[in-house]
């Protein structure tokens, strides 16, 4: 009981200051009404999630990230998916997956070119659709762009050297390795629906209410473990990784990736991050606020397949997109590892990038074969078994040899 009242005193002083920021900076807030603020708790709601997925940018405030011309062409058509995959030993129609876990579209690749793509529950190839935590893999992505540009020499520098006001909290001592890997060390509960604790805080004061900057609540952290021992799921690191990105290079992350990735990838449209604030003052949510098209999230997904290759420019090192899928030193369970950010495959060599509700970036390099799948699926325990089953669909859509 004394150190959850110690917890929100703190967590008092960091709103009555968060007009200047503790991490954040910027001019004083107007608070969004309460009729906004209900739908941005109840978004998550079965009822709201397949409007919510795709209308961010009509309740939250947001920084585009815009596309150049012309865009990188994708090739192929769509043909049916004529093939079945095994769950919960049962033999299932391909088909099926869209309905059994809540599909919103599908994109399948293979070779490059398109041999699947369907848009369903009122979506288009117009739709930009959330990724939630996919926005965590594109932070290693940034990370690798300021790695070749030189901004970061090396994922091995400290976080204080970028963040300096973490120096003193649980943050004090972790490397950029030791955030992409999620092994920070501090003490975190990764659960933002429930209150008592600083996740479910940190969550309403900036996703909610805008009240401070989401990364300002990493002050207030104590650690548990030794940094770089310990894998704990936790979006204060993926969120301080985007922070490293911007003070790295001087830019907002929205332009970061606009510049270095986005235009040069010849990406087909304006993707956008939801912000904590107003223009000027919110900070890019980038442990799960990036929005985009179907096909866009494919080449992203080629890029990583083709080992930062794209549109005929190496943006990532070869080495750097190697270490991001194989110096997994994370057991997550399940059959799953966790490189930087990206998530791994026993006994193959596909990774995914994976967001709640059912979001996906599947990349099988063996098979050729990249898979994006957007969803409005369930949260917490009943999203396991969708997962396992989704995962079950991707092994066998990799192997599928269409006609």
């Amino acid at each position: 009981m004394k150190l959850n009242a110690m917890r929100l005193m703190g967590f008092a002083l960091l709103i009555t200051t968060s007009s200047t920021g503790l991490i954040g900076g910027g001019a004083a807030l107007a608070e969004p009404s309460e009729a906004v603020k209900t739908y941005r708790k109840q978004m998550f709601d079965p009822a709201l999630r397949m409007l919510a997925n795709r209308t961010l940018a009509e309740m939250f405030n947001t920084a585009p990230v815009t596309a150049g011309a012309p865009a990188f062409p994708i090739e192929g058509q769509s043909v049916p998916l004529n093939f079945t995959y095994e769950y919960d030993n049962q033999r299932k129609a391909a088909k099926d997956v869209i309905e059994r876990t809540s599909t919103d579209a599908l994109l399948i690749m293979k070779n490059g070119k398109i041999v699947y793509e369907g848009y369903f529950n009122q979506s288009d190839e117009t739709t930009l659709f959330n990724s939630y935590s996919v926005a965590k893999s594109f932070n290693a992505i940034m990370v690798g762009l300021a790695l070749e540009q030189g901004k970061i020499s090396s994922i091995a520098e400290p976080v204080v050297k970028f963040i300096p006001e973490l120096k003193g909290t649980g943050y004090d001592g972790t490397t950029i390795r030791d955030l992409l890997e999620m092994r920070s060390g501090v003490d975190w509960i990764d659960n933002f629906m429930t209150p008592g604790n600083l996740a479910y805080d940190a969550h309403v004061a900036s996703w909610v209410e805008e009240k401070a900057r989401y990364t300002d609540t990493a002050v207030l952290t104590k650690r548990t473990h030794k940094p770089g021992t310990h894998f704990t799921y936790n979006s204060m690191d993926a969120a301080l990784v985007g922070l490293v990105v911007e003070r790295a290079t001087g830019m907002q992350v929205s332009r970061y990736l606009s510049e270095r990735l986005w235009r040069p990838a010849g990406m087909e449209a304006d993707a956008f991050y939801v912000i904590d604030g107003p223009t000027g003052v919110g900070r890019e949510f980038t442990a799960g606020g990036f929005n985009a098209r179907l096909r866009d999230y494919g080449r992203v997904g080629q890029l990583m397949l083709q080992e930062g290759q794209l549109n005929g420019k190496q943006l990532l090192s070869r080495d750097y997109v190697r270490a991001l899928r194989e110096n997994v030193t994370v057991d997550a369970g399940d059959g799953l590892g966790y490189g930087y950010f990206w998530w791994t495959h026993a006994g193959t060599q596909a990774f995914t990038a994976i967001g709640g509700e059912g979001q996906f970036i599947y990349v099988d390099p063996e098979h050729q074969t990249v898979i994006v799948k957007m969803s409005h699926g369930p949260v917490g325990p009943e999203a396991v078994p969708v997962m396992a089953e989704t995962l079950a669909f991707f092994r066998a859509a990799a192997r599928w040899e269409p006609e």
